[in-house]
């Protein structure tokens, strides 16, 4: 039995540059994120497909598929196959968002959205938002390095999360969130997702608020496997807070990042404490947390009689290597 080939459907759209592009509606992979010459400028990259592209694409595939329904042409069903959609590194904005949830809302077969540095703001991402709720396939989404600040979260981009049942990895890194700006996540949709395993918040400016609303998370969410807060500032009194989720939350949490967080030697003993305590951490990473050398060698006496040999490096193996600690100590 041979298996389905997806139809090839051409259509011409034009681009923010003022040239047209090819684009195959019927391909399962969407993805502008090229450097097809080696003499072009990032910003030429960034800026060649832009939302005019988006815009041509879905208003293209509506015209003909108003044609297709009213019998007025012959062709093949327009609407979009995509799998994956790869933006990376083009400057769609709020625009370009705004064209992707009119465009793709209640697709079946899209499972993974590529939004990584697109220039989009809280107004963008809160569309966003709306297409996760309306997305029953969906598993992956990354908007890294979006201007969302402390406000772009609530309402409409935590509603949709609320109402997705299949999201399973969400990344948040380096857009500016802060404390306040995690709350309504940690108050709402992450208390009980039904399938969201991995979620990325490093690099957002969170410091100990942010940590005691995590721990409260931690405590109800029993789906979430691994949690990302690297190069945040939770400190010591964070990492202490999140001990307290973690035990609280049953062993649910698999892997945790917590490197260069200024936790200190007390809030690196609180972790590594937590993690020799029970095998429910197969993943601990404290580098960089400025802890010094005498306190790191404090702490490897701790580890010495679990771990499965000596290291002089950064990582540290327990329970015939199944389990990893990273750790380093720095002046």
């Amino acid at each position: 039995m041979t298996a389905a080939v997806a139809p090839i459907c051409p259509v011409s759209c034009a681009t923010s540059l003022g040239g047209r592009e090819v684009i195959d509606v019927g391909a399962s992979t969407f993805n502008l994120q090229r450097l097809e010459n080696p003499q072009a400028s990032l910003h030429q990259c960034a800026t060649k497909y832009g939302a005019v592209a988006l815009r041509s694409m879905f208003e293209k595939i509506g015209y003909k598929h108003q044609e297709r329904e009213s019998g007025v042409a012959n062709i093949p069903n327009l609407l979009p196959a995509f799998e994956e959609i790869n933006l990376s590194d083009n400057l769609i904005g709020d625009e370009g968002a705004s064209w992707l949830q009119a465009g793709l809302t209640g697709n079946t077969q899209l499972k993974t959205l590529l939004l990584p540095r697109t220039g989009m703001t809280a107004t963008g991402v809160k569309d966003i938002g709306k297409l996760i709720g309306d997305l029953p396939a969906i598993e992956t989404v990354v908007l890294s390095s979006s201007t969302i600040d402390s406000n772009g979260l609530k309402g409409e981009f935590c509603e949709g999360l609320s109402k997705n049942k299949s999201l399973k990895s969400l990344y948040l890194a380096v857009c500016r969130l802060g404390d306040n700006g995690i709350a309504p996540l940690c108050e709402g949709p992450l208390k009980n997702h039904p399938t969201l395993e991995h979620i990325s918040l490093n690099y957002n400016r969170l410091e100990t608020a942010a940590a005691n609303n995590l721990a409260t998370m931690l405590s109800t969410n029993k789906t979430l496997r691994y949690l990302d807060v690297c190069g945040n500032s939770l400190g010591p009194e964070g990492a202490k807070a999140i001990c307290k989720g973690l035990k609280a939350n049953g062993g649910a949490l698999q892997k945790l990042g917590f490197a260069q967080n200024a936790i200190k030697f007390e809030g690196g003993k609180a972790l590594v404490e937590f993690f020799l305590s029970g095998k429910s951490l197969d993943f601990l990473d404290i580098r960089h947390n400025r802890i010094g050398y005498r306190d790191m060698m404090s702490l490897r006496e701790l580890m010495e009689k679990d771990m499965d040999s000596k290291s002089d490096g950064w990582l540290y193996l327990f329970d015939n290597c199944t389990r990893q600690l990273f750790a380093n100590g720095s002046n």
